[in-house]
């Protein structure tokens, strides 16, 4: 009993601790910039719902909405469906250099992001591609495919033989069994890794900077990068547009949770 006492003591210090910025963030964003210079940690005495219309409307939060939707959205997908053949591919098929390549591709975590920022910034341009959402959307799948085809090969590896065996002799294709039976059946891991692409890409700051021109395709931290200046940073605007850009995340976090840790453990046991 009283170790079951401590282990909830320890929990819901740890549940303060992950939730508190959070909170803090919110009320804060309620405040006036008066109120937040008397005391940073006091709650709003009258809670000012205006600066989130304020934030909408003067950040332009709408258009950064829209335009981090399509980026992270294409590019999860583009990535997903590339990482989800590879990822069949390095599980299920035999041929020369399959470990090699596979390592390969596994190098593409070991890179810095920050280090690729120049040549990409000088091929993009060469390209004609700066300042379009493909200067977005190219680097963003590149860099996402490594971890992903990471979690959907071990997915694979795991899935019995039996469904592809039952597949092919009811007269499926290659193809046929990796569209109509591997794919439904790595729902969980597919789930994890648009999810953890779609939260990397959202919030996704460098490339954004670097690679787009003017304001009609500035995505959401972009948006929020305009909040501070040379004199420092406005925190009560800073708070309610952070606020605001946080909410499609903690839904996607509260209704896909359960797919998310399906998806993390799928292949971590060997069979």
């Amino acid at each position: 009993m009283t170790g079951r006492m401590l282990r909830g003591a320890v929990l819901a210090f740890a549940l303060v601790l992950a939730t508190y910025p959070l909170v803090w963030m919110v009320y804060t964003g309620l405040k006036t910039e008066q109120e937040i210079l008397a005391n940073i940690w006091s709650l709003p005495a009258q809670p000012r719902w205006a600066n989130l219309a304020e934030c909408w409307v003067s950040g332009q939060l709408g258009r950064a909405y829209l335009n981090s939707l399509v980026v992270g959205v294409v590019s999860g997908a583009v990535a997903v469906l590339i990482a989800a053949a590879a990822g069949y591919v390095f599980a299920r098929l035999c041929f020369r250099g399959r470990q090699v390549l596979f390592y390969l591709f596994l190098l593409g975590m070991m890179i810095p992001v920050h280090a690729t920022l120049v040549p990409l910034n000088r091929l993009l341009e060469g390209l004609g591609l700066r300042g379009t959402y493909l200067a977005l959307i190219g680097p963003y799948v590149g860099f996402a495919l490594p971890v992903s085809i990471y979690i959907l090969r071990g997915f694979f590896e795991q899935m019995p033989r039996e469904l592809e065996e039952a597949a092919r002799l009811d007269g499926c294709s290659a193809f046929g069994v990796f569209w109509h039976v591997a794919l439904p059946t790595a729902r969980p891991a597919l789930a994890t890794v648009v999810i953890f692409n779609f939260v990397t890409m959202w919030n996704e700051f460098a490339f954004a900077l670097t690679f787009l021109k003017g304001t009609h395709l500035r995505t959401l931290p972009l948006a929020l990068y305009q909040f501070s200046d040379e004199a420092g940073m406005f925190v009560s605007k800073t708070s309610a547009a952070i606020t605001l850009s946080v909410v499609p995340l903690l839904l996607v976090y509260f209704f896909a949770q359960k797919h998310i840790i399906r998806g993390l453990t799928a292949g971590a046991v060997k069979g």
